[in-house]
């Protein structure tokens, strides 16, 4: 199994990369750098970070074609390929609809369409191939990247859409499933990826599973539930696929009250509506040995790559580095032991 964290840009950028730096002398496997937002560039954060460390594998996790035409993506992550070869992954997604993309009037297309079309497009230039494409989002005439023998990049999908799941299984190397840590329910969605790999005639076994979730060690469980329950679990509720939502056991008539108390921080929530093992469904959090035999669950029903996230809303509250050391010191070994 693979560790890997994500970690946002900022201010000053050097400080940004002593962070990075230090995570790969522990041993991380892999960085990524999120798109989702006005923070400093990724990918310019990203090449900086490729003058400063030497081993650690680094990602975009994610970017998105409505924000960022695919060629724009494709010349970028060709560069960022070049600069650390064999060690850059893509991530794509969706965006943030309400809180980005329509604050900056982005296109708008159906996404399983949009991402279907970007990874079968990124795929073929980054092969060397010309490509003339047209849909609601993008649009390419007879494009090839100007570069001689552009480098293959895997690209990585983000998503908890049933049929972008599929997708992922024709079309891209690895999937990052957010904030699912239920081994039920994630064995149901690498299931889905099959059933799209199968349709290509790929194998599972070339397809890379991230579980991309809230992940703190903190010796009062009780106490980092209840940080996590509304601010962190409230909003990946508010932002999952239905379908996935409910395997994940919120109830219908809870979902509405949920995504009012996301923009209404007055709003009362019921207990039943957020319950302590929902949080565990959604999140890994607790003593080392507790966050071990979640992961070591995830593991046997086929992720192979960690993919710990702070959230934003509890940096206030949790170190992040504090976290990420103690992460790859006291529960990554009882993971791999």
């Amino acid at each position: 199994m693979k560790f890997s964290f994500s970690l946002v840009p900022s201010s000053p950028i050097a400080k940004f990369g002593d962070v990075i730096t230090q995570a790969e002398d522990w041993g991380y496997d892999l960085a990524w750098v999120p798109d989702q937002g006005f923070m400093q560039d990724p990918f310019v954060a990203l090449s900086y970070l490729t003058t400063r460390t030497e081993n650690i594998s680094l990602g975009v996790g994610i970017t998105n074609p409505y924000q960022r035409h695919p060629i724009q993506i494709a010349r970028a992550a060709a560069t960022l390929a070049d600069l650390r070869p064999g060690g850059f992954k893509l991530g794509l997604g969706a965006g943030e609809k309400r809180r980005i993309r329509d604050r900056v009037g982005a296109p708008t297309g159906p996404f399983i369409e949009t991402i279907s079309t970007t990874m079968r497009v990124l795929r073929d230039l980054f092969a060397g191939e010309r490509v003339t494409v047209s849909n609601e989002v993008f649009s390419l005439d007879d494009v090839a990247l100007e570069m001689k023998d552009p480098p293959q990049v895997p690209i990585f999908l983000a998503t908890t859409h049933p049929d972008a799941f599929r997708a992922a299984g024709k079309y891209a190397h690895g999937v990052i499933v957010g904030d699912v840590s239920d081994p039920a329910v994630m064995s149901q969605i690498i299931g889905w990826i099959g059933e799209g790999a199968r349709a290509e005639g790929r194998d599972m076994k070339d397809i890379s599973v991230v579980a991309w979730c809230a992940t703190i060690v903190a010796d009062d469980r009780e106490a980092v539930v209840e940080h996590l329950r509304r601010p962190v679990i409230g909003s990946a509720i508010n932002g999952m696929h239905k379908v996935t939502r409910g395997l994940m056991g919120v109830a219908p008539e809870h979902f509405p009250q949920i995504r009012a108390a996301k923009f209404d921080s007055t709003l009362s929530l019921p207990e039943s509506a957020i319950p302590d093992d929902m949080v565990d469904r959604f999140a890994i959090a607790g003593p080392a040995d507790y966050c071990a035999g979640r992961m070591r669950a995830l593991r046997d029903v086929g992720v192979d790559t960690m993919g710990f996230r702070m959230p934003v809303a509890l940096t206030q509250t949790y170190d992040f580095e504090t976290n990420l050391h103690r992460l790859i010191h006291d529960v990554v070994p009882l993971v791999e032991g």
